[in-house]
């Protein structure tokens, strides 16, 4: 038997230190340590941008038996442009690139206090989702909230989402043997599966004499290309793709920086590309959206100088110095 392996992936919930993610790999540790155990916490995105990350995690740190899935507790349900088929067209791809890897997805739930509007329940689209694929689901959002009380459930957060260090172990005390009751079950046969429209995956574009700088993102290095704040770059594709963004990274000497996008046929799309923002003192992946992620065609990227962001003020910890930009991979959009 193939020993077991499981990713937990999600954003800052499964990043942070004080979150559920590492008080529960101690308790799986202690209960099972013959299960490998890996995380990938992306930071504040949206879930458009989670099927490519699980293909380059399958990539680097694969194969995985599980995947773990933690991400609801993302804006998307607050934002005015998400609805039910681009959340189900999402999700059909996530759990698509999830089988691509050879493992099987297990979703959770985790707790937000909502301090705006909601526009698309994501809790409620994702039980219906699991339930009508009879995939595992554990609630420890209003299911964690019937258990223990809204006011109880509520003083475990440190702000509207982050769990303080007490709100974590509760969470992975009830997240650990539900983890390991799936990982013991046989693997189920084979059934249909929705298909998503689009196959999210990702586009390294080759930059010559450029340097790369890696990163630790949780448990996996990611290299970036860096832009030094005068200098421009042009980034020619190969042949016209459609794409729904550009990844760079977060970090203490970002700016901005004007951002073009070229395709034949279209007009010019300008955009600004913000490397800093009030958490960046801690470097973290972010994504420059194209259409909210709908996609836009490109051939050519033309990235300006990186300029200060002097309005900019960091939570904690002091801005870096010289000024610089990092860029990743374009996020492609295939259609299937």
């Amino acid at each position: 038997m193939a020993p077991q392996r499981l990713l937990i992936f999600g954003f800052s919930n499964v990043a942070t230190k004080s979150g559920f993610t590492q008080p529960t790999i101690d308790r799986l540790a202690e209960a099972a340590p013959e299960i490998d155990v890996r995380r990938l916490g992306l930071g504040a995105l949206q879930p458009q941008v989670v099927p490519p990350y699980l293909r380059i995690a399958g990539e680097r740190m694969g194969p995985f038996s599980h995947v773990l899935l933690e991400i609801n507790a993302s804006a998307f349900a607050m934002h005015p442009l998400s609805t039910e088929a681009r959340g189900r067209e999402c999700l059909a791809d996530m759990v698509m690139a999830v089988h691509e890897m050879g493992a099987m997805p297990i979703f959770m739930l985790h707790y937000r206090r909502w301090n705006r509007p909601v526009v698309l329940d994501f809790d409620a689209l994702v039980r219906r989702f699991c339930a009508e694929l009879d995939l595992p689901l554990i609630d420890l959002a209003a299911g964690f909230v019937a258990r223990h009380g809204q006011a109880t459930v509520e003083g475990w957060l440190r702000d509207d989402v982050h769990t303080t260090a007490e709100g974590g172990a509760v969470m992975a005390e009830a997240l650990a043997p539900f983890l390991l009751e799936q990982m013991d079950r046989p693997r189920p046969a084979p059934r249909s599966l929705p298909r998503p429209e689009f196959r999210r995956a990702s586009l390294d574009p080759s930059l010559p004499g450029r340097p790369r700088d890696s990163f630790d993102i949780s448990d996996m290095a990611l290299d970036f290309t860096r832009l030094d704040s005068g200098e421009n770059e042009v980034i020619a594709l190969d042949e016209p793709l459609f794409a729904q963004g550009l990844v760079h990274l977060f970090h203490p000497a970002g700016g901005r920086a004007p951002v073009t996008l070229s395709a034949p046929g279209q007009p010019e799309a300008p955009l600004t590309l913000a490397t800093i923002d009030p958490h960046s003192y801690v470097p973290r992946i972010g994504v420059l959206a194209f259409d909210f992620y709908r996609g836009l065609p490109v051939d050519r990227l033309t990235i300006g100088p990186t300029a200060p962001a002097d309005d900019i003020t960091l939570i904690k910890g002091e801005r870096d110095a010289p000024l610089r930009s990092y860029i990743g991979p374009i996020l492609t959009l295939e259609p299937l």
